[in-house]
């Protein structure tokens, strides 16, 4: 997407220019990064700095509370619940396009795919402010969220090659912990000021949205600058890839499913781990909204705001560990502190317990903190350079499946416990637990499984 004028290309240079002092400052603290990293990572920080602004408008917490409280009396209260488990479960389930993204920008210039993939993900959240409040905006709103999300989950699958190609294996979890710092602390403080706003004007955020969709404009613009490291190699592997594969990527992720039994072990675990952590968002806004009458600006902290507050303390120390350990041995350690947020939630909601939402919250935060770096990075551990986009469509694909089914699954079963008996609801989030639980044992399991074909040496290392 190129710019239209000169005075977008000067908006667009200076609502960047702090940004991008950041991002240079960065490596200098970092110089022991190899060169090409330190060249490259300035660039990546500003830009998904700028984007952080239009992802803080479609974060699946902050969507879910406009919807469950700005819609309420639009449609049956059963529907609007659904409307809030399909936005909130929106930036899982959208990555079920990640294959076919996967396949069309298939060596192609992945940067522009990004560029595009990013002005459209802006469009949509500008788009998302004009929706009425009726039962056809609440269609409406849903709709460009998801479209917001699909958009966006093409740049996470693309992006993923980008960085496995500009970034060393030894560092690339500490460069992308730092960018996700960044964008965390400004997603957090946006979302929580739309929280915040919408406390005193509930239609703030048909304001917030198109400002935050322009600045997604303004991060598209710049991310055309942004160069891989042996690009044109890199396009001719997958080129060959692609002529001598018999098949589109969908019967080479079957085939990988198929050869690779770590990789479809881990993907099984990581389906029914996943799937408890993806209800509770969604679960967490009707809660907080129906059974204790929560602020709105307490549900956008609670849900979105603290979690990604706490996600940045944590990342860098998550990073450390995800560089030293292959992603199993990773997961084994980092699995329970999910098991701990939901354990918090669940309690909360069943002694009606309303400050053990806050230090779930927090606890939330570090959960995540670990869960997106290895969520970004983890199937690099099992996946060579020129199959890397395609291990990682398949992460992101099942991702997307469980996302489409687990808040929609949660909140179902909130509905029919509801339905036996009023305020059985609040009972809802040990069935999450129970999934998270059951995952982060499995990971264990299969962290010692694999440690056993290791060399001695190896072994002990992994550990």
């Amino acid at each position: 997407m190129k710019a239209s004028g000169g005075a977008f290309q000067a908006f667009s240079i200076n609502a960047g220019a702090t940004i991008q002092g950041m991002s240079q400052s960065a490596p200098q603290r970092g110089s022991h990064l190899p060169f090409i990293a330190r060249t490259l990572m300035p660039r990546e920080i500003a830009a998904n700095a700028t984007m952080a602004l239009t992802l803080g408008s479609i974060e699946g917490g902050l969507v879910g509370v406009v919807v469950k409280t700005q819609f309420a009396g639009t449609a049956d209260p059963v529907w609007v619940n659904l409307a809030v488990a399909t936005v909130a479960g929106a930036p899982a389930f959208a990555n079920l396009a990640s294959l076919s993204i996967s396949q069309l920008a298939e060596g192609r210039d992945k940067t522009a795919w990004v560029s595009i993939l990013q002005a459209l993900t802006a469009f949509f959240c500008m788009a998302m402010a004009l929706v009425p409040t009726s039962a056809w905006g609440l269609v409406a709103v849903t709709g460009l969220m998801v479209g917001a999300r699909l958009s966006w989950a093409g740049v996470i699958t693309l992006r993923s090659a980008i960085w496995r190609a500009n970034f060393p294996r030894h560092v690339r979890g500490q460069i992308t912990g730092r960018i996700t710092v960044i964008y965390s602390l400004i997603i957090a403080i946006s979302a929580g000021l739309t929280g915040l706003l919408m406390n005193h004007w509930p239609e703030v955020w048909r304001i917030t949205f198109p400002i935050a969709g322009a600045m997604g404009l303004v991060a598209a613009w710049r991310y055309q600058r942004m160069r891989i490291r042996l690009g044109a190699r890199l396009r001719q592997q997958e080129r060959r890839q692609a002529a001598n594969r018999a098949g589109g990527q969908l019967r080479q992720s079957i085939d990988i499913l198929k050869t690779d039994h770590w990789y479809r072990r881990y993907m099984l675990t990581m389906f029914a781990f996943g799937s408890g952590n993806l209800m509770v968002i969604a679960l967490l806004v009707v809660l907080l909204t129906e059974q204790f009458g929560v602020s709105r600006f307490s549900q956008v902290m609670i849900t979105t705001t603290l979690p990604l507050l706490c996600l940045s303390v944590f990342t860098p120390i998550w990073a450390r560990r995800l560089d030293a350990v292959h992603i199993l041995d990773y997961r084994a350690k980092q699995a329970w502190t999910f098991v701990l947020a939901v354990g918090l939630f669940a309690a909360s909601a069943v002694f009606d317990w309303i400050a053990g939402f806050w230090v779930g919250a927090l606890a939330l935060g570090a959960a995540f903190a670990g869960g997106k770096l290895g969520w970004n990075l983890g199937h690099n551990d099992f996946a060579s350079d020129e199959q890397s986009t395609v291990y990682m469509g398949i992460h992101v694909t099942l991702t997307g499946l469980r996302g489409l089914i687990a808040p929609l699954t949660g909140v179902l079963v909130y509905q029919q416990l509801e339905a036996m008996a009023e305020g059985w609801g609040r009972f809802v989030l040990l069935f999450p637990l129970t999934l998270t639980l059951g995952g982060a044992i499995t990971f264990v399991v299969l962290a010692r499984w694999r440690r056993r074909e290791l060399p001695p040496m190896e072994a002990d290392q992994a550990q």
